[in-house]
């Protein structure tokens, strides 16, 4: 017979990937929501557009914030954590972008 498994590192292992999937899902919502920012500004409803740029920022902060404290990057691997730097990189510069275009 084999040895029970350890609860306490399957939950962890389980946790650990909730994590990941969380960022992941973060990141998807904030291109998301760059993009109806983005065709808000191009349909002339900036007030919808502010709103949803609002709410990209506070998905990019989201995911800033969980990528740099290492209680939660330490459990990941350097692989995810670079995979998902590189994304909130081209994430920033496609916000930085909409905010050009709906200040001119």
């Amino acid at each position: 017979m084999s040895e029970p498994s350890d609860p306490s590192a399957s939950l962890q292992a389980q946790s650990d990937l909730n994590r990941g999937s969380f960022l992941k899902t973060e990141l998807a919502l904030c291109f998301t929501f760059s993009t109806i920012a983005a065709t808000n500004y191009d349909s002339g409803n900036p007030a919808s557009a502010d709103k949803s740029m609002g709410n990209a920022e506070k998905a990019y902060q989201t995911v800033d914030r969980f990528l740099s404290d290492p209680k939660h990057s330490n459990h990941m691997t350097v692989e995810e954590i670079q995979d998902m730097r590189t994304e909130l990189e081209r994430l920033r510069g496609r916000l930085d972008e909409l905010l050009k275009r709906c200040k001119k």
